[in-house]
């Protein structure tokens, strides 16, 4: 059986080159940018995890990633056409994946944290759960974008997506 810690490197590297390949596919810079930033901080979570079964020591988690991503979804939405919609929707079933992916990771992290009696990993993996939370929400924003353009526009503040 694998440790905790390889479980988790796996994770993070199977969400990395998910991440490149939805970047290579991305068919617009923008959303590439955001996939290409997402499968960054898998490979910093992957460190991360690295450096804690290592050496037992915490490193930074938290990141700005909701801001970046945000801030490119606000420049995708001005490209909207409201009428016909805004975001192709061929690529619908892969950004759901990449959803799935993020709500399995944060499930992984926080179950894994309830069940050690470690501080240090019960620490770096609540912050770890958090960080993929923000993960999952861009994605679900990106869903939301494709399925449904007008609520997406409608609530362009992303009210629904917190700051953590």
């Amino acid at each position: 059986m694998k440790d905790i810690y390889q479980f988790a490197i796996d994770f993070e590297q199977e969400n990395q080159k998910f991440y490149r390949e939805c970047a290579a596919n991305a068919g617009d810079g923008r959303l590439a940018k955001v996939f290409n930033r997402l499968a960054d901080e898998e490979k910093k979570h992957e460190e991360i995890i690295r450096n804690l079964a290592e050496s037992g020591e915490i490193d930074k988690v938290e990141s700005d990633i909701v801001s970046d991503a945000r801030e490119t979804f606000q420049e995708l939405s001005s490209d909207f056409d409201t009428d016909e919609g805004v975001m192709p929707r061929d690529q619908l079933s892969i950004y759901k994946k990449a959803l799935s992916l993020e709500e399995k990771s944060h499930n992984y992290y926080s179950e894994k944290a309830k069940e050690t009696d470690n501080e240090k990993i019960k620490e770096t993996f609540n912050r770890l759960a958090v960080e993929e939370k923000k993960h999952q929400n861009i994605m679900h924003n990106l869903v939301t974008m494709v399925e449904r353009p007008k609520t997406w526009l409608e609530d362009a503040e992303w009210y629904h997506h917190q700051d953590y």
